[in-house]
């Protein structure tokens, strides 16, 4: 009994780790699907990406645009041009993500699995005084949008290691034993808004306008504002 409990206990880990390497796969793979939905979409309207506005406006008519948030018509645009809903979202993600249904919060829009950062207006948003202020980022209004921060190879789709404070989310979809939850809660309520990267976020995948998909360490990841709007409260996020 005793010679099986070592080898589980040496096995168990590679195990683990296989699991974990083979969800980072099937995630890649769904974010290259979100980027040919994104293509098509593209090809079908001179060029132009799919809209990232929310269904929001605040008070004083400005856009609030959320990185993690579609409008319902952008939604049912990109499952149109996939043939499913489950390329919204990283598949190591359970309820409320990855849900025929999908998250929606009434006024406001649908939270995806992911971080769409294609569309979105008036970016670089301002970065946030005092300190954690961000590193700016720029959103691709077309496919052929090469006056980003990175050019073709800007980030279009990220995994969403994000959190807010104000909300009391924080989402880790890839951990070193699979995604984050509290309590069958992949939103994670209970962790008050906690970083990412502080819940024991390993990394993501990103991927690009130009069509490529890579795997970044969260070590290798820069802050960003995720939200025009909420200030230190809003979406923070990281890739």
């Amino acid at each position: 009994m005793a010679i099986i409990a070592i080898l589980a206990a040496l096995l168990l880990p590679a195990l683990t780790g296989a699991k974990e390497r083979a969800r980072r796969a099937a995630c890649t793979n769904n974010i290259r699907q979100f980027l040919t939905a994104a293509h098509l979409y593209g090809n079908d309207n001179e060029q132009r990406l799919p809209s990232g506005a929310s269904e929001s406006m605040s008070p004083s008519g400005v856009l609030d645009d959320s990185i993690p948030i579609l409008s319902g018509d952008t939604r049912t645009q990109m499952v149109h041009y996939a043939g499913s809903y489950l390329i919204l979202g990283c598949p190591s993600l359970g309820a409320p993500f990855n849900t025929a249904a999908g998250w929606h919060e009434a006024g406001y829009g649908w939270v995806i699995g992911y971080n769409y950062l294609g569309g979105h207006a008036n970016t670089p948003w301002p970065l946030l005084q005092p300190p954690p202020a961000g590193e700016p980022w720029f959103s691709a209004q077309k496919l052929t949008d090469v006056s980003t921060n990175l050019g073709p190879a800007s980030p279009l789709v990220t995994d969403m290691n994000d959190w807010s404070p104000g909300y009391g989310g924080s989402i880790v979809p890839h951990g070193h034993n699979g995604a984050m939850q509290s309590a069958g809660d992949f939103s994670n309520g209970g962790a008050a808004g906690a970083a990412s990267a502080s819940l024991g976020a390993a990394g993501g995948n990103i991927g690009n306008l130009d069509g490529s998909a890579v795997w970044r360490a969260i070590r290798d990841m820069k802050l960003r504002r995720g939200s025009q709007q909420y200030d230190t409260d809003g979406c923070w996020a990281m890739w």
